[in-house]
């Protein structure tokens, strides 16, 4: 007996069956006497891969642009160069006998920084005043870029010396 294929998946129908064990079409007794055909798999299925590669090559080309595209968009963070503002509210004030003003105070504490041998770039330096107490002015600072304390720091208000 010749062999039966399925007109629906061209699968290879096994005799004595009238449905196709690939696809599941009723097979009956029709046959148009054509061979299986070669693009498709074994099974019955076509083949993917070369469909799955042209999705992904075009997902990835799709991806790449739209981040080429927004990648110009996002602002870049620029800080400027530090600066002390002693008009701000407050930021005058001077106790009574003090020679300098917290502002001041921190700007001589970024210089002390600034000058140690393995100096601290100066938008990694955070100074946080911890206010003015008996001719001292006290900053908790950090490193922000290496996230380490670097202690808390007094500056003489008279003198302009920094100590721990």
């Amino acid at each position: 007996m010749e062999e039966r294929y399925c007109t629906n998946c061209r699968a290879v129908i096994p005799a004595g069956t009238d449905v196709c064990s690939a696809c599941g079409v009723y097979a009956g007794d029709v046959f148009d006497g054509r061979p299986p055909n070669r693009q498709r798999v074994a099974g019955g299925g076509w083949r993917v891969g070369p469909v799955i590669l042209l999705i992904a090559i075009a997902a990835a080309g799709a991806g790449a642009w739209w981040w080429w595209t927004r990648v110009g968009q996002f602002p870049k963070a620029d800080t400027g160069p530090i600066r002390v503002v002693g008009d701000r509210p407050g930021g005058v004030r001077r106790p009574a006998g003090v020679g300098m003003s917290e502002p001041e105070a921190i700007l001589t504490l970024r210089h002390f920084f600034a000058a140690q041998p393995d100096a601290i770039k100066s938008e990694c330096l955070a100074i946080m005043s911890r206010g003015y107490s008996s001719g001292y002015y006290s900053f908790d600072t950090v490193d922000s870029c290496a996230r380490t304390r670097l202690g808390r720091w007094r500056v003489n208000a008279k003198t302009r010396g920094v100590s721990r």
